[in-house]
This record gives structure tokens, C-alpha cells and sequence, in this order.
């Protein structure tokens, strides 16, 4: 695996893969190292992982928002040769969803952010390791993504259910069930839930491949056996 980097107007984006012209993109969520992402490259050899600014390593750029995080990743996606297939989890989605592409597969998209107490439990429990400016990403709700929407995109959800708070061993879906009808009534949208909660590409693996697959198949895309 190598990093690869590109310098846009709004600071330098970072993505790691085998190649420098990679098809298939995978957005990180929030506060997520790629380490244990990098499976994913295995399953498909033409995926890199877009690394969110000021995270695990990668430089912050000129401003700390989910806008800023879009205007530098459209810029970059206009100097790699496409087309390109997105697949974005969490906060990561939001910016994938918000790029140009054939088809985009969102993991668990946020969108309300007033009973996302998992998230809240991780920020509360971060203290000051977590600056003031990333907890401030989760002040107002994503309803506007709606809008940016574009492309083809298959949104998958977890079936295990946000409400009500309760302790639990693995963050459930952060879509409530009112969330999840609002992406299912988008005319370029279709949402599914399958099982497992928040981090469906650690902890369903195989069935987010085979549904990506299926998506990107049918918007043209043609898989390698090894990335160019």
C-alpha cells in the first residue's frame, strides 16, 4: 500500500491504495484509522481510502468542515481519470455523496444529529483529545446532503435500531427510522437495512461488497483482477 497525495485549494487530501488512479474510493468515517479499512482494498485491488482531513495522519486543510472536506475531494476527483465509484461510511458519506460519480454506496449516513447519543458517548469520552471543531461537525443535522444528492446511491443502514439510548457493545445504525424514509424517498436513493449497526464495513463485510458490486455493475463499471 502507498499514500498518495494531492494539492488543492483548499490544502493537501491524502488517499492510500496500490494505485495512483484508483476507480473505486472509500470514504472513512469519523475518527477512523485506515488500518483496519485496509481489507478492503484486498476485496477490490482498483479501491483506495480517502483519508478525512486531520485524520490518522492526514493533514487538516484551511478549514475544519464537512464543505471544505467536499471542495478539496471534488478538486482532486477532477485530476484522477474516472469515472468514479464512491463508497463513503458515517461522516464520510456525506462527503461522497456531495462528489461526482457513476454511483455511490452510503454506510450508514447521518442525518438528524439530535439522538445520536452514540456518537455523543464518544465525543464525551474523547475529552480533550478531540478539538472543539470536530465535535462542532455534529451541531447542525445533514438535511442539506439531500439535496447535493446526484448520483446513483445505495444507502445501507444496520437493523439494529438507534432509539432508544441503552448500553450496548457495538454503536448501533445513527439512522432513526425517520431518517432512513427520508434517503428511501429520495428519487436517486435506494436504501436497504441490513444487519449489523454503525460500522457495517467492519462488521458486515461481505454483503456491503456484493451490494456495492451490484451497484457499480450496473452503472458500468467492469472489475480488474489487478488495479492498472
Amino acid at each position: 500500500m502507498q499514500n498518495f497525495a494531492i494539492n488543492t485549494q483548499r490544502g493537501r487530501v491524502v488517499f492510500t491504495g496500490r494505485t495512483a488512479q484508483p476507480r473505486i474510493l472509500l470514504t472513512h468515517g469519523f475518527a477512523r484509522s485506515v488500518r483496519p479499512l485496509q481489507g478492503w482494498i484486498e476485496r477490490l485491488p482498483e479501491l483506495a481510502i480517502m483519508r478525512l482531513p486531520g485524520h490518522d495522519g492526514a493533514p487538516e486543510l484551511n478549514e475544519v468542515s464537512v464543505e471544505a472536506w467536499i471542495e478539496a475531494w471534488q478538486e482532486a476527483l477532477e485530476r484522477l481519470p474516472g469515472p468514479h465509484y464512491l463508497i463513503g461510511e458515517s461522516l464520510g458519506a456525506m462527503v461522497a455523496m456531495c462528489l461526482p460519480a457513476k454511483a455511490v454506496v452510503a454506510v450508514d449516513p447521518l442525518l438528524s444529529v439530535d439522538q445520536i447519543w452514540p456518537q455523543r458517548r464518544f465525543m464525551e469520552s474523547a475529552g480533550d483529545w478531540l478539538p472543539p471543531a470536530y465535535v462542532a461537525l455534529f451541531d447542525h443535522p445533514f438535511d442539506w446532503v439531500l439535496e447535493r444528492i446526484t448520483a446513483p446511491t445505495l444507502v445501507l443502514a444496520g437493523i439494529e435500531p438507534l432509539l432508544p439510548e441503552r448500553p450496548t457493545r457495538k454503536a448501533p445504525s445513527l439512522l432513526t427510522d425517520a431518517d432512513f424514509d427520508r434517503y428511501a424517498g429520495h428519487p436517486q436513493v435506494e436504501a436497504l437495512r441490513i444487519v449489523g449497526g454503525h460500522t457495517l464495513l467492519d462488521e458486515n463485510p461481505n454483503i456491503v461488497q456484493v451490494l456495492a458490486e451490484r451497484l457499480f455493475k450496473r452503472h458500468g463499471w467492469q472489475p480488474q483482477l489487478q488495479a492498472e
